[in-house]
């Protein structure tokens, strides 16, 4: 009897025991908050294999229409990048945006720079003839410099130095001698050039200035002491045709022929003028820089 009665109470506390353990499992805020997490990410699972966007992803579409164009003055770049955004509820938004860039030719690199500076250098001549017709010059030296503000692609203004120096020669016809030792001309004139084609890295350009003149001649006779030097001030032009290429858009080089006109008689710098003005020919090499 004793042994019956101790058998039964040990089973009661063995089952009171195993339903108080089962209740703490199911109503402990760990368990529900590891058991929420588990069916959200057994939902979201699910959702992916569906093909179904995840909660708060998106999808971006990118579109570019690009238009390219090429001229003398540079590249233009242009067009539309349009943009179209969908979010996990499927809704969508476009957005566009213009673009437009511009990459300059050399020759337009060359337009913007607003002074240059050149020096030149090359051969004179001149046409003219003593009172016997006998020419008194030969080929000699010429040189140039000049410092030119550009007032547009086109036309560009500025100072103008130039010196001639073609050579002498000495005749001796009728028993008469004529010896010319020295002849040259300064000028300082207001100069000016005006470019053709301005958009072209080959430029074809038309030089011209206006300013005062100097010119100065040394001749002797046979006699020693019959010597004469004597020279001249007067206005003059020059005009003439240019060939120039574009280094960079810095550096130029280029060919240059000059006519020159100076309104000075040789009768004022020798004994044996005939009263003519004078005129010269040049042909420079000129190199330069641009500001």
């Amino acid at each position: 009897m004793k042994k019956t009665v101790l058998i039964a109470a040990l089973a009661l506390v063995l089952g009171a025991s195993s339903v108080s353990a089962q209740g703490g499992k199911s109503s402990g805020a760990a368990y529900q908050h590891k058991a929420g997490a588990a069916a959200t990410q057994k939902a979201n699972q699910a959702s992916l294999k569906k093909g179904e966007p995840s909660l708060n992803a998106s999808t971006t579409t990118t579109n570019v229409y690009k238009v390219s164009e090429t001229n003398k003055r540079g590249t233009s770049d242009y067009g539309v990048m349009e943009q179209t955004v969908t979010n996990s509820k499927g809704s969508t938004t476009t957005n566009a945006v213009l673009y437009d860039e511009y990459t300059p030719s050399k020759a337009a690199r060359v337009n913007e720079r607003k002074m240059e500076v050149s020096v030149a250098g090359g051969v004179a001549y001149t046409f003219n003839k003593d009172d016997r017709k006998d020419r008194y010059a030969k080929n000699g030296f010429g040189a140039n410099m000049n410092m030119l503000w550009n007032m547009t692609p086109n036309f560009a203004m500025g100072l103008d130095y130039m010196m001639l120096h073609p050579g002498t020669k000495s005749h001796n016809k009728d028993g008469v001698a004529r010896n010319y030792k020295d002849f040259y001309l300064h000028s300082v004139a207001l100069g000016g050039r005006y470019t053709l084609n301005a958009w072209d890295n080959w430029r074809v350009y038309v030089p011209m200035g206006w300013g005062m003149m100097q010119a100065r001649m040394k001749t002797t006779t046979d006699t020693a002491s019959d010597r004469s030097s004597k020279d001249k001030w007067g206005t003059g032009f020059y005009a003439g045709l240019g060939l120039q290429y574009d280094i960079s858009s810095d550096l130029f080089a280029g060919l240059e022929y000059r006519y020159t006109y100076a309104f000075i008689s040789d009768k004022h710098l020798s004994d044996f003028g005939r009263d003519k003005d004078l005129q010269f020919h040049s042909l420079f090499l000129r190199l330069g820089m641009r500001f």
